[in-house]
């Protein structure tokens, strides 16, 4: 029988840091404002996406698309190498979970009445802090506490934030584990997607002897599962048993009989290869390369040209036509800039830009409305077009088309 070297470390401490680290970052992120505005936020009223110091417009959408599937398919390759990682170190489930199962341990010796309050209490805590970090994704934080403060919050919000609080409460009062155990489809989705080197939990088939059938590893397990029984759909990869295998085992010098592993190795020793893990990492590369052209040619600036409101036309006795016109100027960097607009020539006519067109100056992700008129001589035909530049740094960064009306 092949022995097994001592090892003293435990999974447990890394396991809590990777679910602190991922919390805290959830909760923070919302409250951190680089120039002012958001580091991450929808915001469903100016239709605009807040990505880390950009703002994308609904017309730019197509980037978030490409984003939305690399985290899908960076998901799916995640959990083909690690398996249940997710669950067992990241899920905000678990660790909802395990912070209701740590007040609940340390108020067992209460009596049962301020014991039961107190337990009430800490779920109704969390729930609320859930529901307002989730909204915090939609609604600015200083904007969310001055609306709460006045009663203003808005039926959508409201309804919101009451809808998940509820959820969690009732997650938490009394479901928890069995989620993760029958509900969760992840698990689910993970068996499909494992292959033989997928990460995952296995008792030494070769060491059953050795076991000490002490039932540590099945206590200290969140789905009550016996790892001994083999790879099952409800163990999220934990690692609780592990360390309390490895503790038991410590006491008489050796190591514990359970252990991450990535599938058997081959007769000569080697790993097998993941393929679907393979195919899905090409995946990933090849939507990260259209991220990368879709922000390297995003175009700097936008211009949109519509008539004025009045569609008023003017001929001048110098037998020149007038035509009216606002223009919809978008900086999309992030720095201030100065914009200039200008007509492009037109044979045989003189074209002039009357009105402020000049020393146009945006902040970065600004907007800005101008109104301006377009003066041609002699008179032009009907169905005419001359195009308007948006310029900057002597840079042409945006053009559009100005249809003239005769009358």
């Amino acid at each position: 029988m092949k022995s097994v070297p001592l090892k003293k470390w435990r999974i447990a401490p890394w396991r809590k840091g990777a679910q602190w680290l991922t919390t805290l970052l959830t909760l923070v992120i919302p409250f951190i404002r680089p120039g002012g505005e958001s580091l991450l936020r929808l915001d469903a009223g100016t239709r605009t996406l807040l990505f880390f110091g950009a703002k994308l417009r609904i017309e730019e959408f197509y980037l978030l698309l490409i984003v939305v599937l690399m985290l899908v398919f960076a998901f799916l390759f995640v959990t083909m190498l690690f398996g249940r990682v997710w669950c067992g170190w990241l899920c905000p489930q678990t660790t909802l979970a395990d912070l209701a199962d740590w007040f609940e341990a340390r108020t067992r010796a209460l009596p049962a009445l301020p014991r039961g309050v107190l337990r009430q209490l800490w779920h109704l805590a969390l729930s609320a802090l859930v529901a307002a970090n989730l909204v915090w994704y939609f609604i600015d934080p200083p904007d969310f506490f001055g609306r709460v403060a006045a009663g203003q919050l808005g039926a959508v919000a409201g309804i919101s934030l009451a809808a998940t609080a509820l959820v969690v409460y009732v997650d938490l009062a009394f479901v928890r584990r069995r989620f993760c155990k029958s509900v969760c489809p992840y698990g689910r989705i993970q068996l499909m997607t494992m292959e033989r080197g997928t990460l995952t939990l296995e008792f030494d088939p070769e060491l059953k002897g050795v076991c000490l059938r002490c039932g540590a590893c099945v206590k200290a397990c969140p789905t009550g599962i016996d790892i001994r029984d083999g790879l099952q759909i409800e163990c999220i990869n934990c690692g609780r048993c592990l360390d309390a295998c490895r503790d038991v085992f410590a006491k008489r010098g050796t190591g514990g009989l359970i252990h991450y592993t990535f599938g058997p190795p081959g007769a000569d020793g080697s790993r097998p290869v993941n393929k679907k893990a393979l195919l899905l990492g090409g995946v990933l590369l090849l939507l990260a390369g259209l991220l990368v052209a879709g922000v390297v040619t995003r175009r700097e600036a936008t211009l949109k040209v519509q008539r004025a409101e009045s569609g008023e036309v003017k001929r001048l006795p110098d037998g020149s036509l007038v035509n009216f016109y606002s223009a919809y100027l978008e900086n999309r960097g992030g720095m201030s800039r100065s914009f200039t607009l200008e007509a492009a020539p037109l044979p045989g006519y003189r074209v002039e830009l009357v009105g402020p067109v000049r020393g146009l100056e945006l902040a970065g992700n600004a907007n800005r409305k101008i109104g301006f008129a377009l003066k041609l001589r002699p008179m032009p035909t009907s169905g005419m077009q001359v195009e308007l530049k948006l310029i900057s740094g002597g840079k042409v960064v945006a053009t559009s088309p100005l249809p003239v009306a005769v009358q």
